[in-house]
Order: C-alpha cells, then structure tokens, then sequence
C-alpha cells in the first residue's frame, strides 16, 4: 500500500522579482531539495543494507535518486536549460536576458517528492495569473515546512501596484471623454470663428451631435488604447527585472507616466481654456 501524499499549491499574483529575489529564490529551491534528498538517501541506504547489499554497490544506487533543473525562457522565447549548480556558479542570463518565464523542477524517487515553481510575465490585462507553487510529497513535514518558506519569501518580495487592473475601464472611458470634449470644443472654435473648415463636420457638428460624438469618439480611441498598452506594460501582474537595474526600471517608469499624464492634462486645459473662450 503507498503512502499518503500530501500536496500545496501557492498562486503567484501582483509581485515584481528582481534579479536578487530571482537568486535567493533558487537558494530556498536548493536547500529544501537538498534537505528531502538527504532523507530519501539515508532511507535509501537502510532500506538496501537490510537487503545485504555491499556499500560499494549502495553508493552506485544513490546516483539516481532524484532530479532537477532549470529553464529560463527570455522575451524572444530562446529557451536556456541547466542544473542548479551550474546556475549558481554562472548566473550571467539574468544581467544579458530578459527573462519572461522562470521555471524550476525537482523530483525524488523515493519519498515521491516533488518542488515545481512557475513565474511567467504576466500583463495586468490578463485573466489570471499563471505563476505557482507547487510542494508535495509522502513527507508532509517537509511538504508544510517547505509551503511556509515559499509563503514568508513571497511576502517579502515587493507587490506590484493594482491599480491600473481595477480600473482599466474607467482609464480607457475618461481618457475617451476628455479627447472628445477637446474635439468639441476645438471643432466649435473653427466654426465660430469662421476658419476652413470642411462643410460635413460642420453640418454634423451642428445637426447631428450624436454622429459627431460617435466620429470623435472613434479617434479618440487610438491614443486612449495608446495610454491603456504603456499602463500594462508599466505594472503587469507579474513583473521580472532582470538586465536593468532599479534604478533603470523606475526612471523608465517615471517618464512613461509623465508621458501618460501629459496625454491626459494637456487635451483637458486646451479645451477648458477653449471653453472659456467661446463663452
């Protein structure tokens, strides 16, 4: 009869992994895979030697005992394998890539262990995340132990701003007003003060407000998808730094906001101003 295994199984959500974190997090990969390893050996090497088996050949049965790996998939999915420790000596992929998807495999044979974790880029417009945790194993004490450490490092890792995921549509719905009503308003301008103007938006300016709306809300559109696209891009659900430095990421991060914002201020004071010049 086998044993009982348990399994956990943590969502990653709304969390920026630096290179740092992206390194620390593959220490905690290594040490409770070494900690279950170790178990699974000494077991092991019970097990055989009631068997009356020799240490000579015991050793030679502990090479296969377990497995692991792991794989980085950079933005222009080139994928790049290799074992844990050659990784720790080398970490260079993670100052010359950048790296859209992080994955880490662990398995044992003998207490059926198994650590797997997933962290994928992942847009703020996404349904859900696709980043995980997953621990299990007949050992359910290192299966708890190992759930905990994941939690209390994922805690610490810094969260990624909501903002833009709760109020996507709103953005999207007010920065399209405000285009409009500095199309209206500069439209009304070019009328009154008698500039070329070409006679179909007039006559639909002044006899078919709706369709007039219905136009301008159409061109409207592109640069408020504009803004909507450089906002998830600025904070997806999941965001891996690697290549940049902080500093780098939160400079780009600056001015795209201030790009974004321009886009937003600058239509609404031209048409409050116009506004004020056609009372």
């Amino acid at each position: 009869m086998e044993n009982i295994k348990e399994k956990n199984e943590i969502s990653i959500d709304n969390k920026i992994f630096t290179k740092d974190d992206i390194l620390n997090l593959i220490k905690l990969f290594v040490k409770q895979s070494n900690a279950i390893l170790d178990k699974s050996k000494e077991i092991r090497h019970k097990n055989l030697i009631q068997e009356g088996l020799k240490e000579s050949s015991i050793k030679e049965r502990e090479t296969d005992l377990s497995y692991s790996k792991l794989v980085f998939t950079s933005s222009y999915n080139s994928i790049h394998s290799c074992t844990v420790e050659d990784f720790l000596k080398e970490h260079d992929i993670l100052d010359n890539k950048v790296i859209a998807e992080i994955n880490f495999y662990f398995f044992e044979k003998v207490l059926d262990s198994q650590f797997l974790l997933r962290i994928k880029h992942t847009d703020s417009d996404s349904y859900s995340s696709s980043s995980y945790v997953s621990v299990e194993g007949q050992d359910k004490t290192w299966v708890k132990a190992t759930t905990l450490l994941v939690q209390d490092f994922l805690s610490g890792c810094r969260s990624q701003s909501g903002f833009f995921k709760k109020f996507q549509t709103p953005i999207l719905v007010i920065n399209i007003f405000i285009i409009d009503f500095f199309l209206y308003n500069l439209t009304e301008l070019f009328i009154r003060t008698n500039l070329s103007f070409p006679r179909m938006i007039d006559n639909m300016f002044s006899k078919h407000l709706i369709s007039f709306v219905l136009v301008s809300s159409l061109i409207a559109a592109t640069p408020a998808i504009f803004v909507k696209d450089w906002l998830k891009n600025i904070f997806p659900r999941i965001e891996i730094q690697t290549v940049k430095t902080i500093q780098q990421i939160r400079k780009e991060k600056r001015k795209k906001l201030f790009i974004i914002a321009s886009e937003i201020l600058i239509p609404t004071i031209i048409a409050y101003l116009l506004r004020r010049l056609l009372q």
